[in-house]
């Protein structure tokens, strides 16, 4: 009930549209998907078995502006989101559209609730993204990369094949393939641990001095 399928749109074969989404004019969308109650789907391509929860919100436009002196100039967002297959997106996650490219989502990859993905981000395949990540435009992620909760990924950035963020880290520098990075700034988890037992050693010597 009161779902709107623009024109043009192509739905694949056994793909169920839930009550009240909006699939815009031109979307393709695949066999065998389950596009939840409340989605909004435009300016995109979806594969097929993609599953997408109530409330996404998929191929508005990217946060773009050029700044000047006399206010904040609109830049068109002209690029898609494809959605490659085998993807499930979590309720309340939004996908922004490219600005010159498509933005895209490899095959196998998982997001859980309320993320956000900026405009001409590039996800590998199999990825596994956690509640509350923030992912900045142009930014490349390789195959099997790991976002743990409330991770926060600056621009134009590239995150190798297999790297594991831990939660709440703020990633503003590249990672490499297999890195295993926590903090903010985000840094290797062995310089992580070895500031920290630093730090704690300090404590305790500074805690002695003083009685």
């Amino acid at each position: 009930p009161g779902a709107v399928i623009g024109a043009r749109a192509e739905i694949g074969t056994g793909t169920v549209i839930g009550a009240g989404a909006v699939v815009g004019h031109d979307v393709r969308i695949g066999r065998n998907c389950h596009i939840a109650s409340q989605v909004t789907l435009i300016h995109c391509l979806l594969g097929n078995r993609v599953i997408v929860h109530s409330g996404v919100r998929v191929g508005q436009d990217g946060f773009g502006f050029a700044m000047g002196p006399g206010g904040h100039q609109k830049v068109p967002q002209i690029g898609r989101v494809v959605i490659q297959d085998d993807v499930e997106i979590g309720a309340n996650t939004t996908i922004d559209r490219g600005a010159n490219r498509d933005t895209v989502i490899g095959e196998g990859t998982k997001i859980d609730n309320l993320v956000q993905i900026g405009h001409n981000v590039e996800m590998g395949r199999h990825c596994v993204i956690v509640s509350h990540v923030g992912i900045s435009g142009s930014t490349k992620l390789g195959d099997f990369v790991v976002l743990a909760g409330q991770v926060g990924v600056a621009g134009h950035l590239e995150i190798g094949s297999g790297a594991q963020i831990g939660a709440k880290a703020g990633v503003m520098t590249d990672v490499p393939a297999g890195g295993r990075w926590v903090g903010a700034p985000a840094k290797p988890f062995m310089d992580a641990a070895r500031e920290v037992a630093a730090l704690a050693r300090l404590a305790r010597r500074d805690t002695g001095s003083n009685s």
